[in-house]
């Protein structure tokens, strides 16, 4: 008989997989480009592109002034936090299913590529604190995700068997598989197209899907 692990450890990515901040995104960067390179105009399609990567490399894509990207990346960060509030929602069924999780036994950690500063307002405002054991944001790790040391650095805070790496972007599953866990995608992503085609594990369309998909892969096993 071959032995499989039981999958007892769910990582999540935050922003496009948690909370629905894509219009808060969007809205900065276009807020940021207004006062930073006002005589370019930048489409949805383009800003779309750029989320996911930390903001360094994203406003290096429209200026090599080292000075103007830091000055963009603050500015950034300014906007968004006020912004953040009106524009971000958590998505149907998140706490449930965490506190599901929670309730028998599971880890449960976020890898963001946003700074913890950055990163806990949102998770705090929508009780998302209450049921996550590790938090890996940028400011954590020297390689973001696609490389698996995020989530390398995230499973290091406790014992584990089988895990799933769940996101909305590319690098989430890349950076999953990077590690050698499973994937799942999600349905509600921003960038959809692109996230089929890393032909992940698992796909959910609503986030109370994950219930039965774990229990059905513990089960199998």
């Amino acid at each position: 008989m071959i032995y499989l692990k039981k999958l007892d450890t769910l990582l999540f990515d935050l922003d496009g997989t948690l909370v629905d901040s894509n219009e808060c995104i969007l809205e900065t960067f276009r807020r940021t480009f207004l006062r930073y390179l006002p005589t370019r105009v930048f489409s949805k399609t383009e800003l779309i592109a750029m989320m996911g990567p930390p903001l360094y490399e994203t406003f290096q894509i429209v200026s090599t002034e080292e000075q103007t990207i830091q000055d963009m990346i603050q500015y950034y960060r300014k906007i968004y936090v006020e912004l953040e509030f009106d524009y971000i929602h958590i998505y149907p069924n998140v706490i449930d299913v965490l506190k599901y999780f929670k309730n028998n036994g599971f880890h449960i950690g976020i890898v963001t590529t946003k700074f913890q500063e950055s990163a806990i307002p949102s998770i705090k405002a929508f009780g998302i604190d209450k049921y996550i054991d590790v938090l890996i944001g940028l400011d954590d790790v020297t390689h973001h995700k696609p490389h698996p040391e995020p989530v390398l650095k995230a499973l290091s805070y406790f014992p584990h068997q089988e895990v799933l790496m769940i996101g909305d972007n590319s690098t989430d599953l890349l950076s999953g598989r990077n590690a050698n866990t499973l994937t799942c995608g999600v349905e509600w992503s921003i960038k959809k197209v692109e996230l089929r085609e890393t032909n992940p594990d698992f796909w959910i369309k609503d986030f109370i899907d994950l219930i039965e998909l774990v229990q059905k892969y513990n089960k199998e096993e």
